[in-house]
C-alpha cells in the first residue's frame, strides 16, 4: 500500500498536478544548470571553496535586506507585495554574497594571507554575522512570520510563479554572459600567464567569475539554501572531470548532471514527505560523482585499472 502511495505522488509530480510543482521542479533544474556552468570555471581554476565562503556569506546579506524593509514599513514607506519583498533579499544576498566573494579574492592575492586562509575568515565572519542578524529578527514582532531560516536549507517548493521568472531570466542573463566571454575565460581557467600575454585583462575577468559566482549562488539559494550551495557548485563539474578531457565536454556533462540532479531532488522531496530539496538534490549529485569515479571514460578507477593491466600485458608480451 505504500509503494502505491509513493507511486502516485510521483505521477502527480510528473504530470504538474499542482500548481507550484512546475515553479519548483523549474527552480531546482536552473540551480543544477548554473551551478554547473559557473562551478566548472571555479572547479578547474581551483576557486571551488569559495562558492562555500560566497554561500554562506550571502546569510547577512538576506538578512539586512528584511531589516531595511521591517524598517521602511515602520515608517509607513514600505514595498508592497511579496514579489518585491523577495526580490529586495535576493539584491541583499547578492550585495552580501558579492562583497565575500570580493573580499576572499582580495585577501588571498596578498603575500600574507593563504587563499584556504582567507577563505574560512571570510566564510565565519561572514556567516556569523549572518546568524546574529537571524537571532536578532526572531525577536521581531513579525520575525517568527519571516521564514527567513529557509534559506539556510532551501525552500523549492516555496518558489512563486513570480520568483521562478526573476531567477529564470537572471539565469539566462548569467548564462549569455559566460557564453560571451567564454573564450577569455577559458584561457584564463588553464593558462593566467598566457593570458596576460594575449592582452585578456585578468583581473577584471576574475572579478567578473567571481561576480558570476555571486549570482549563481544567489540564484541557488532559494533551492538548496546557503550551506549546501557549495556542493552544487563542486560535486556536478567534478563529476564531468571524469567524463571528459575537454572543456566544452566537461561543461556539458557538469550543466546535465547538476539538472538531473535537480529534477530528481524536487521529485524525491515531493514524494518522500519531510525530505528537504537541497539535500536531496546534493545527494543525487553525489551518486552521479561516485559512479564518474569509478567508470568515467577520462580518469575513471575502472579504466584506469583496466589500462594498468593491458600495459602490465603489453610489457609481459614484449619480454
Amino acid at each position: 500500500m505504500s509503494e502505491n502511495i509513493y507511486i502516485e505522488r510521483a505521477l502527480e509530480f510528473l504530470t504538474f498536478q499542482y500548481g507550484f510543482v512546475p515553479y519548483a521542479l523549474g527552480a531546482s533544474v536552473l540551480v543544477g544548470v548554473v551551478c554547473g556552468l559557473v562551478g566548472t570555471f571555479l572547479v578547474l581554476r581551483g576557486f571551488s571553496l569559495i562558492g562555500d565562503a560566497t554561500g554562506h556569506a550571502t546569510l547577512p546579506g538576506v538578512a539586512g535586506a528584511f531589516l531595511v524593509l521591517v524598517w521602511l514599513e515602520g515608517r509607513g514607506i514600505g514595498i508592497s507585495g511579496e514579489l518585491h519583498n523577495s526580490v529586495a533579499l535576493l539584491v541583499g544576498a547578492l550585495v552580501s554574497g558579492g562583497l565575500g566573494a570580493l573580499t576572499v579574492g582580495l585577501f588571498s592575492r596578498g603575500p600574507r594571507v593563504r587563499r584556504d586562509a582567507a577563505i574560512g575568515i571570510v566564510l565565519s565572519v561572514f556567516f556569523g554575522v549572518g546568524i546574529v542578524l537571524l537571532t536578532y529578527i526572531q525577536g521581531l514582532e513579525t520575525g517568527r512570520q519571516a521564514g527567513l531560516e529557509s534559506f539556510l536549507f532551501g525552500r523549492a517548493a516555496g518558489v512563486t510563479p513570480g520568483e521562478f521568472w526573476v531567477l529564470a531570466t537572471a539565469g539566462a542573463a548569467l548564462c549569455i554572459a559566460v557564453a560571451v566571454f567564454f573564450r577569455p575565460l577559458a584561457i584564463l581557467t588553464f593558462d593566467e600567464g598566457y593570458a596576460r600575454a594575449v592582452g585578456i585583462n585578468t583581473p577584471a575577468m576574475e572579478i567578473g567569475l567571481l561576480g558570476a559566482l555571486s549570482v549563481a549562488v544567489v540564484l541557488s539559494i532559494q533551492s538548496v539554501g546557503v550551506i549546501l550551495v557549495a556542493a552544487m557548485l563542486i560535486i556536478p563539474p567534478s563529476a564531468g572531470r571524469f567524463m571528459s578531457g575537454r572543456l566544452t565536454g566537461v561543461i556539458a556533462w557538469s550543466v546535465g548532471l547538476g539538472a538531473v540532479s535537480g529534477f530528481l531532488g524536487a521529485l524525491t522531496s515531493y514524494v518522500f514527505e519531510g525530505v528537504a530539496t537541497g539535500p536531496a538534490m546534493v545527494l543525487a549529485a553525489t551518486a552521479f560523482f561516485v559512479l564518474a569515479l569509478f567508470f568515467g571514460p577520462h580518469g575513471g578507477l575502472l579504466w584506469l585499472w583496466l589500462r594498468r593491466q593491458r600495459r602490465a600485458r603489453a610489457e609481459g608480451g614484449t619480454a
